[in-house]
C-alpha cells in the first residue's frame, strides 16, 4: 500500500540551486532507507506553489530555500492543513523550521572584525544581501570602525574593486557563497592578502560550492561565519524525522503531524522556530566540519522499521 504523500518544494533552477539539490540528496536517501514511509513528490519553487501544494492530496509539505516565496506559501499550507516543514528557512509557527536567525548575521560579523582587532572595514555585498550589509556597517560605525561599503556587481567579478575591496584591514565578503572563491582567487593575485588583518566570509559546508571556497581560502586569513548545523545536517533531520512520524502515524495530519515530526527532531527546537541554543560560529575554514554528503550515516532508531531495512 502506498505511504503518504509529501510535497517536496525545492529550486530546480536559479542561484538557489545548490540547496535545492541538497535536499534532493536526502530525499533521494530516505527513500532507498525507508521507501514505504511516503511517497516523495518534487516540486520546483516559484511563487504561486503554495496554491499549486495545497490542492494536491498531500500530508505535509517540506523544503523551501527562498524565504520571500515560502512566507508567500505558508498561508496556503495552513489553510489546507498541511504540516509545513522548513529545514533553510525561518517560518510562523505552526510551521516548523531548523533555519538559523539569519537577523543575527551582521552583530555576528560585527563582533567577529572587533574580536580579530579591525579597525576599518570593507564590507562588499551583493543585492541580496543589502539589508545585513547595512546593519553591519551601522554597528561597525557605532563602535567607531572606519567604514566603506561596496556593492557586488552580478558576475562573479565586476571588477579589481569588487574582488578586492578599497580599504580596511578586515573585509567582509556578504555575497552568495558560489561567488565567494573567484574573489578570494582575485584577491592572491592583486597580492591582497597581505593587506588584511582578516577576511570574513558567510559560509555553509553543507553546499557543494564549499571545496572551491577551501581552495581559494588556501594562504589567506579567512575566517568563517556559519551556522553550527549545515544544510545537509539540517534537511536530513527534518526528512527523517517526517519519515519517522509518517511509518509509525500515517493517519497524522496538520498540527498533530508538524508536532509528532519536532518531537522526533534530532535537535531540540525552540518556541520561536529553529535549533534551541544554536549560534553562528566564527572558524578558520579548516575547522569548519566538512560532512556535506556523510552518506553513510547511520540513521537506524531515529525510525521506527525494522532494521534490515535500514542498511543506509
Amino acid at each position: 500500500m502506498p505511504g503518504p504523500a509529501v510535497a517536496v518544494v525545492a529550486p530546480l533552477a536559479g542561484p538557489l540551486t545548490a540547496a535545492g539539490a541538497v535536499l534532493l540528496a536526502e530525499v533521494d536517501r530516505i527513500r532507498t532507507v525507508a521507501p514505504d514511509a511516503a511517497e516523495w513528490h518534487v516540486h520546483h519553487e516559484a511563487r504561486g506553489i503554495g496554491d499549486t501544494v495545497a490542492a494536491g492530496a498531500y500530508a505535509a509539505v517540506v523544503g523551501h530555500a527562498d524565504p520571500v516565496v515560502a512566507d508567500g506559501a505558508l498561508p496556503a499550507y495552513e489553510r489546507a492543513g498541511l504540516a509545513s516543514l522548513l529545514p533553510f528557512v525561518r517560518g510562523r509557527s505552526p510551521a516548523v523550521t531548523w533555519a538559523p536567525d539569519d537577523a543575527r548575521l551582521a552583530g555576528a560579523l560585527h563582533d567577529s572584525a572587533l574580536a580579530l582587532g579591525a579597525t576599518a572595514l570593507t564590507v562588499t555585498y551583493a543585492e541580496s544581501e543589502d539589508a545585513p550589509a547595512e546593519t553591519l556597517a551601522e554597528l561597525a560605525r557605532r563602535s567607531g570602525l572606519t567604514v566603506a561599503v561596496e556593492k557586488a556587481g552580478p558576475g562573479p567579478i565586476a571588477g579589481r574593486r569588487e574582488a578586492v575591496g578599497s580599504g580596511g584591514d578586515v573585509l567582509v565578503l556578504l555575497v552568495p557563497q558560489h561567488r565567494v572563491a573567484p574573489m578570494l582567487r582575485a584577491l592572491s593575485r592583486a597580492g591582497g592578502g597581505g593587506r588584511y588583518r582578516a577576511v570574513l566570509v558567510v559560509a555553509d559546508c553543507g553546499l557543494p560550492s564549499f571545496t572551491a571556497l577551501a581552495e581559494a581560502a588556501r594562504g589567506l586569513p579567512v575566517w568563517a561565519v556559519h551556522p553550527e548545523l549545515c544544510l545537509v545536517r539540517r534537511a536530513r533531520v527534518a526528512v527523517v524525522a517526517l519519515a519517522a512520524a509518517l511509518a509509525e502515524r500515517p493517519a497524522l495530519r496538520g498540527p498533530r503531524l508538524a508536532a509528532d515530526v519536532a518531537a522526533r527532531s534530532a535537535h531540540l527546537l525552540g518556541a520561536d522556530g529553529g535549533v534551541l541554543g544554536e549560534g553562528r560560529r566564527v572558524s578558520r575554514l579548516s575547522a569548519v566540519c566538512p560532512v556535506r554528503a556523510a552518506a553513510g550515516e547511520d540513521v537506524t532508531g531515529l525510525l521506527p522499521l525494522a532494521p534490515a531495512t535500514l542498511t543506509a
